[in-house]
């Protein structure tokens, strides 16, 4: 019951709130999420495939899922498609969005290029009523029957959408920016005034590659990360290394006073899997069993591969 509580909470909250999107811990194995200005940066076309149970330790938890695929067109462009799912207490809420991406390349100088891109699309919302009790539901014996007096219709309503983003890499940094939600689109689960705030995206990598003296080729990689997010009045810090040596990487995160993610990814020169654990750090940490993720991606082969376009050069997890 305690369980089931919490969960009448948070979906509460989706309501009395504003709305959020959702995120994945493994921020590049979901790159066109994260940044709609990363497609066509790995030139050969790509897909990848994500999925997240978050604290499947409560009754309903929260499943998201997502597909995109992108590559190189042209001399100096990326196009790209990409849906993202999120569903909230077994089929209550639940989002969809799909978005377009053309994100043309600027080579700045022989190292460095700077990637812009625009995505427009849609956001599906839909509610499931039946699912929903709250507390005038309940009384000393149970539950009472009968309709629920805060809501008593469905809703399956659709809204427009306009992201943004920029990304400056060479083969050492990249530094990118991304604005989701640029119009701020009423959120179509709340009254008028709610709204789906603007989210914004501020990500920083580096990568530094160490080599053994007598055997080039063996070296291992170290890629310091930091991903700041902000929509609306929440914000969040989050601060990462991965170390890949070989066809391994091993990664680990934390993100401010709420989990520690350890990440472990597997790749060759087409194919990677991702597999990460969020250990929650919050008063939740009894109860919610953590948050676990899963991503695939495959890059296909090209025979002409654009020599205009720079590969950038980040981890897939």
């Amino acid at each position: 019951m305690k369980k089931l509580c919490m969960l009448v909470a948070l979906i509460a909250g989706h309501f009395v709130g504003v709305g959020q999107d959702n995120q994945y811990s493994q921020f590049y194995s979901a790159q066109l999420y994260l940044n709609p200005a990363f497609a066509g940066t790995k030139v050969c076309p790509r897909v990848i495939m994500n999925f997240r149970d978050q604290w499947p330790g409560i009754t309903g938890e929260y499943v998201s899922y997502g597909l995109s695929y992108d590559q190189s067109v042209g001399s100096n462009s990326g196009i790209g498609v990409v849906f993202n799912g999120d569903d909230a207490g077994q089929g209550t809420i639940k989002t969809n969005s799909i978005n377009l991406v053309y994100s043309p390349k600027v080579p700045l100088t022989k190292n460095l290029t700077l990637s812009v891109a625009i995505s427009g699309g849609v956001i599906q919302k839909k509610l499931d009523a039946s699912n929903l009790t709250f507390p005038d539901q309940f009384n000393d014996n149970g539950k009472i029957p009968g309709a629920i007096a805060e809501i008593t219709n469905d809703i399956n309503k659709i809204t427009p959408d306009i992201n943004a983003g920029v990304i400056l890499y060479s083969d050492l940094f990249h530094i990118g920016y991304s604005a989701h939600h640029v119009l701020e689109p009423i959120d179509i689960l709340y009254t008028s005034k709610g709204k789906l705030y603007r989210k914004h995206t501020v990500h920083l990598g580096i990568n530094y590659v160490k080599t053994e003296k007598l055997n080039r080729k063996n070296k291992v990689t170290f890629s310091p990360q930091v991903v700041y997010q902000q929509q609306g009045p929440h914000s969040e810090l989050n601060l990462g290394m991965y170390v890949t040596k070989k066809k391994i990487t091993g990664g680990i995160w934390y993100r401010g006073e709420d989990a520690i993610i350890l990440v472990v990814g597997l790749q060759n020169k087409n194919f990677n899997f991702g597999f990460s654990y969020d250990a929650t750090l919050s008063r939740l940490a009894n109860n919610t069993a953590g948050s676990i993720e899963v991503s695939m991606g495959y890059v296909f082969p090209c025979k002409s591969k654009n020599k205009r376009i720079r590969m950038l050069a980040c981890p897939s997890f």
